[in-house]
């Protein structure tokens, strides 16, 4: 998957707009950023890559760039 692509994954579950969103963005700083996002980064994670990430290591992410490395 492209970095495009993931940045639009991204952008959907924060509901932002793809161009408004960058990879050194502080994730506590999106107003978006909350429970809701996490459970839906893991949904993503587990439909797109087959990967079921603990809440754990999603909240550990703090910027944007942190979910990207993730979703390898």
């Amino acid at each position: 998957m492209s970095y495009q692509e993931k940045m639009e994954i991204i952008a959907d579950i924060l509901d932002m707009e793809v161009d408004e969103l960058n990879d050194t963005m502080e994730l506590e700083k999106i107003e978006t950023w909350d429970s809701l996002a996490v459970l839906s980064v893991i949904s993503v994670m587990d439909a797109k890559f087959g990967k079921l990430p603990h809440a754990r290591e999603i909240l550990n992410c703090k910027k944007v760039s942190d979910l990207l490395d993730i979703m390898q």
